[in-house]
């Protein structure tokens, strides 16, 4: 690793915008995304139908862990989050206190990391009880930053959650 990579997380059924704004953007920034999945390698499709393939395990980054990961939301990270490498994953990275960065529903991976007690966060409505059982403070904002964790809610937040998420990284 470089120290410039960033992992983007998928499973069938990711958040398509969720992914490829940030994809982009990282890119265009001087990054390298790197895509990881549960099975790697291997082709996912999101939930509009654009194509991804995922080059990267969770256990081929253990050793050598990315600056960043990205959990985009869609239906993935109810699948992501029931894979015990994802989940151990997001938790080195946030032990390691590397950039976490979630939007949408990609907070229950958060929630299955167990890594939100007393984090300040938001995601989309429908797991606020989530995180909020996983000891988040939920707030109902486009972007919320909690030290190494960045959250957001929606597709229509993706030019403030990318933004933090540079800024995050070292780029402004």
């Amino acid at each position: 690793m470089t120290g410039r990579e960033v992992a983007i997380l998928v499973e069938e059924n990711f958040n398509d915008l969720e992914f490829w704004y940030p994809y982009y953007r990282l890119i265009e920034e001087g990054f390298f995304p790197i895509v990881v999945a549960p099975v790697a390698p291997r082709h996912y499709m999101g939930k509009y139908n654009t194509a991804v393939d995922a080059t990267y395990s969770p256990q081929s980054l253990m050793e050598n862990l990315p600056s960043a990961v990205i959990i985009p939301g869609g239906w993935a990270p109810d699948k992501l989050r029931m894979s015990v490498e994802i989940v151990s994953l997001v938790a080195e990275m946030h032990r390691t206190r590397k950039v976490i960065a979630s939007i949408c529903h990609g907070g229950s991976v958060l929630v299955s990391a167990g890594i939100l007690q007393g984090h300040q966060v938001t995601s989309f409505p429908s797991i606020k009880d989530d995180m909020q059982c996983a000891g988040a403070i939920w707030v109902d904002e486009p972007v919320v930053i909690s030290d190494k964790l960045i959250t957001s809610r929606k597709p229509s937040d993706l030019p403030f959650f990318t933004k933090a998420i540079l800024e995050a990284l070292g780029k402004k």
